[in-house]
């Protein structure tokens, strides 16, 4: 993923989308949670799926990773 700032242009709340995304894929359990995580759904990333030029899944990535946190912290 390059880094356009296209996400956070369309991305709704005032998080970083991006660099969520890619702790997320990475499995960064403490950066995730400092990225804020636990204030996302995967639903909130809807929009960047629609309008992302990479078409990445991020809503899957997101629910993959909100899996990965309750597995993991409970």
């Amino acid at each position: 993923m390059v880094v356009t700032g296209e996400m956070e242009r369309v991305f709704p709340m005032d998080i970083y989308p991006m660099h969520l995304l890619k702790a997320c894929m990475a499995n960064d359990i403490e950066k995730m949670e400092q990225l804020g995580i636990y204030e996302v759904a995967p639903e909130d990333f809807a929009l960047i799926d629609y309008a992302n030029s990479s078409k990445i899944e991020a809503q899957a990535i997101i629910r993959d990773a909100l899996d990965l946190m309750y597995k993991e912290v409970g």
